[in-house]
């Protein structure tokens, strides 16, 4: 049980969005009313507000070097505009029913900083594992079936890690000087 997961390795975020979200269902299913919820992951890509969020500050803290290693971890990541795109496909279709993960990729830590290495050269990103006497953290699987079955085609990770950077450096969260040269 996820909700379990959550409470004993104390991601009180999560476990607060898992709450939250039964409680909805509850309240949905006393009022006879259908409810939908999409459960998206760590989110990523261009950036509307100003600001950093969680998701986007874990992206800046890679490219400006601030972390030294990444962690042994695994995480599951969507683009910004998968997301919209899953809101309104369980809205279009009538028959859309219950609880739908919006996950574009699953991988480890290792893989995520390389694919920023390999879009942005320029920047210092670590290359170190702060825990490299454990095996490597296997990448878990989700079903996103239920949203594919309605349509959805996710964008690559490495476009939405471009799109981050690119959002990153237009809103003055890095550093303008260092060239927009990428791999993609």
């Amino acid at each position: 049980n996820c909700q379990i997961f959550c409470f004993f390795v104390t991601n009180w975020y999560c476990y607060a969005k898992m709450l939250a979200e039964r409680t909805a269902m509850e309240e949905a299913s006393k009022r006879g009313v259908n409810l939908l919820v999409v459960v998206p992951a760590v989110t990523v890509g261009e950036m509307l507000q100003p600001t950093l969020n969680a998701s986007v500050h874990r992206v800046a803290t890679y490219m400006m070097g601030t972390k030294s290693a990444y962690p042994n971890a695994v995480a599951a990541y969507v683009d910004v505009r998968d997301v919209a795109r899953a809101h309104a496909l369980v809205y279009e279709h009538p028959d859309a029913r219950g609880r739908y993960l919006c996950i574009g990729s699953v991988l480890h830590r290792s893989e995520f900083v390389r694919l920023l290495r390999e879009l942005f050269p320029q920047y210092p990103i670590t290359s170190r594992c702060k825990d490299n006497s454990k095996p490597m953290v296997k990448p878990y699987k989700f079903s996103v079936q239920r949203l594919e079955t309605l349509g959805m085609q996710f964008t690559p990770l490495k476009e939405s890690l471009y799109r981050t950077v690119i959002s990153l450096q237009d809103k003055g969260h890095l550093p303008a000087a260092i060239s927009r040269r990428s791999a993609l």
